[in-house]
């Protein structure tokens, strides 16, 4: 495998950061993960907003490089035709005392390397490929089991949770508590009994012709997938609604289907024991992704 580290593309085993990495020490910079379709990186553009948006809730530096251009590098040298590349950016190698954690930008601490950015910062930047998450045939066909997670999703007020920030604990515990109860994914509810999004994906629900998505004021992380289903809900006879849910409200759905760079569009066949009968090879999930693929193929080209 081929990394991209610092300007510099490497094989893995010789890619190394530093033990005083912020990010490693705590958890401070963003990610991105960006679908590859046919040797092509997809919605980048949108991806790279994001990356912005991140940046500038965490106030990190954004480096200015030609991004495209080094994602299509990693696809290359990997020879990839469909996979997912992962972008970190942490703050980098700062004093890693907590007390002087911003001291840098006051001239107090001691920064190291070369080329930093405003406020002696350095960005650490990685991209490496990594394989698309596994869904047999069936599941894609017949749909995943989730459950309800004691897992709660931040409140907004206490964290960026809009930001897809290093700090990304809850959703691996999440995660976890899934798998461990025999399920696909995990559901997380907001501090106030709301439906908000899985551990890894965005969730979304239909009941007649409305589709219904909790509201980016959950604390939801604005999806690049979970937008593009939105722009093209209209087109297809759906109207897009997003709000505040409880999980009862879901539970009374028609249809359940979550979404992901990784996965695109996955239908939901059950939650906590609750199936959704009215969910077909031919109900409105099969609609949107087949709307979704021929989205994905167009960008690839």
């Amino acid at each position: 495998m081929w990394v991209y580290l610092n300007d510099r593309i490497m094989q893995a085993e010789r890619a190394r950061v530093s033990v005083f990495d912020r990010g490693f020490l705590y958890g401070d910079g963003v990610f991105e993960t960006v679908r590859v379709h046919d040797g092509r990186p997809v919605w980048l553009d949108r991806h790279l907003a994001r990356l912005a948006d991140s940046c500038k809730q965490i106030d990190l530096p954004l480096p200015g490089k030609p991004w495209p251009a080094i994602f299509q590098k990693v696809i290359d040298k990997n020879r990839l035709d469909h996979a997912a590349i992962r972008l970190t950016l942490s703050r980098g190698t700062l004093f890693p005392s907590p007390l002087s954690a911003f001291s840098e930008k006051e001239g107090e601490g001691e920064g190291e390397g070369e080329g930093q950015g405003e406020g002696g910062e350095t960005p650490t930047v990685v991209l490496f490929p990594r394989p698309l998450p596994h869904v047999t045939p069936s599941q894609r066909r017949k749909g995943i089991r989730l459950i309800l997670t004691t897992i709660r999703r931040p409140s907004p007020r206490s964290h960026p949770t809009q930001g897809k920030t290093l700090n990304y604990l809850n959703n691996l515990l999440a995660k976890r508590e899934a798998v461990e109860r025999g399920a696909f994914e995990g559901l997380m509810i907001t501090t106030g009994g709301y439906v908000a999004e899985c551990s890894m994906s965005n969730v979304f629900f239909i009941k007649g012709r409305t589709l219904y998505t909790p509201s980016l004021a959950c604390g939801v992380l604005p999806g690049v997938t979970r937008q593009v289903v939105l722009d093209a809900a209209p087109a297809l006879g759906l109207q897009p609604r997003e709000g505040r849910y409880r999980p009862e409200f879901l539970y009374e759905a028609d249809e359940c289907f979550l979404t992901g760079s990784g996965t695109g569009i996955l239908p939901v066949a059950t939650i906590d024991e609750r199936a959704f009968p009215k969910q077909t090879s031919r109900s409105w999930v099969a609609v949107l992704r087949s709307r979704y693929e021929q989205l994905l193929k167009a960008q690839a080209r």
